[in-house]
């Protein structure tokens, strides 16, 4: 063999895929979202129908019963705006899995912690209704709320970095969601410094800015011809 002539390398054996490499290539990702949906929508239900149990008929002597029930207007006040809160969640969560087309473990994982938080209101929403003015509680209950928004926006971004949105969702649509996502975080977090500062009143009150600046948010973009381009581009 003259000298210039090379040595053909010996083949490289190539070694199976393991148990957990055909597991994750079977089963940790598919097509479809209906049993994801369908536990999500019992979950967000049962934390819904959970925020009722706080408010407990008043025992009280006859004549009494006008006052009690006035006395319970803060109860009243959480159980409304946690059915709202819960409410808005299910429908932002519900229009995300109509575009949505699969699953991956990271999306299933991300949706249990979203069921966890949801799962979790009823609890804040109790001491919000007994304890409205204090700090802990306002800070309990923006936090909550606060890390549901964020956990709805990293849904939305990791079904985009995975590929599972629908074609037709294009980059004004996948901004114009995340936006309304981050709204209510950015909001939420900013109450919660309010309340740390020694004014839970106000950091209350500050929630009402989600509202206005939702709509600004619904607003801003989607004019823009870089917006009609596909979302995973």
């Amino acid at each position: 063999m003259s000298a210039d002539q090379s040595v053909p390398a010996p083949p490289r054996r190539v070694r199976p895929p393991g148990v957990a490499d055909r597991y994750r290539a079977l089963l940790a990702a598919g097509s479809g979202t209906e049993r994801v949906e369908f536990f999500s929508d019992a979950v967000f239900a049962i934390a819904m129908t959970l925020l009722v149990l706080d408010i407990r008929v008043p025992d009280v002597p006859d004549g009494g019963l006008g006052e009690a029930l006035v006395d319970l207007t803060p109860k009243f006040f959480a159980y409304a705006l946690s059915f709202a809160v819960i409410g808005i969640n299910w429908a932002s969560h519900h229009r995300k899995f109509r575009v949505i087309t699969g699953f991956t473990r990271r999306l299933v994982q991300i949706n249990l912690l979203l069921l966890l938080l949801v799962a979790f209101v009823p609890f804040p929403t109790a001491v919000l209704s007994e304890y409205g003015e204090v700090t802990e509680a306002v800070v309990l209950y923006a936090a909550t709320v606060a890390a549901i928004s964020a956990v709805q926006a990293w849904l939305w971004v990791a079904a985009r970095r995975a590929g599972l949105l629908h074609p037709a969702v294009d980059r004004g649509v996948y901004r114009y969601l995340l936006r309304n996502s981050l709204v209510s975080a950015v909001v939420l977090a900013a109450s919660i410094v309010i309340a740390l500062l020694g004014q839970p009143l106000a950091a209350m009150y500050s929630w009402i800015l989600i509202w206005p600046l939702s709509f600004l948010a619904h607003r801003a973009g989607g004019r823009r011809p870089a917006d009609l381009e596909p979302a995973g581009d």
